[in-house]
């Protein structure tokens, strides 16, 4: 075996070690009108990271969803946000994420939404994350998860800006059979609803380039 053959074995070996081995680290804004909440998984354990206000109102900010909530934090194989309205005037989900430093914003084409048909209202708790998980196991097992609605750019009506969250984000929601514009309106169809997105895996880009050095070491 050559020299740098036996290298190149050695930190791809690395890589691997590394890819499995850490966590993806998650930076996110979010926003619901009206109500979220965060979780992730790895395997079949779900962890809860937070979420907005219980109530109509905003703490600080006039709405709950008028000033967002941000989070650092580090995560497993998916990302969920749980999201219910008070089936009001209007609804939707827009957060500014990133994995490792990469967007995955609301919007973005990966996410994909289960409506549960589990109505929530104001005033009721967060999810808890194991009843999350039975969600999400019977969403998968049944091949129900969805396209989600997207919608416009952080700044449309009704709600204006919401500061702290970019125009790369864009508001999205279930895509109601039949309606045109599932974000205006007061509606609770399919809530609550769980969005779901794959994180991509850590070290993915040193692997890649690494591939890359074995690919130029082939042509010489």
């Amino acid at each position: 075996m050559k020299k740098t053959t036996a290298v190149l074995m050695m930190t791809i070996a690395a890589g691997m070690t590394v890819g499995t081995a850490q966590a993806a680290m998650v930076d996110a804004v979010v926003t619901a009108d009206n109500h979220y909440a965060l979780y992730s998984s790895s395997g079949s354990t779900f962890m809860y990271h937070g979420g907005n206000e219980l109530g109509a109102g905003g703490s600080p900010g006039t709405y709950n969803w008028s000033l967002p909530e941000v989070y650092s934090f580090n995560a497993g194989e998916y990302l969920y946000i749980a999201a219910w309205s008070d089936d009001a005037v209007a609804q939707g989900v827009l957060a500014n994420i990133w994995v490792d430093g990469d967007p995955l914003h609301s919007g973005d084409p990966r996410w994909e939404v289960y409506p549960t048909w589990v109505n929530r209202g104001d005033g009721d708790p967060h999810p808890d994350a194991s009843d999350v998980g039975t969600y999400v196991a019977f969403a998968t097992a049944n091949n129900l998860w969805e396209t989600p609605y997207v919608g416009g750019a952080n700044g449309i009506s009704p709600w204006g800006t919401v500061p702290g969250i970019d125009g790369d984000a864009r508001w999205m929601w279930y895509n109601t059979p039949g309606d045109d514009n599932p974000l205006e309106g007061g509606s609770g169809a399919g809530e609550m609803l769980i969005f779901r997105t794959a994180i991509p895996a850590p070290g993915a880009a040193g692997l890649a380039g690494i591939g890359g050095l074995l690919l130029a070491r082939r042509r010489r």
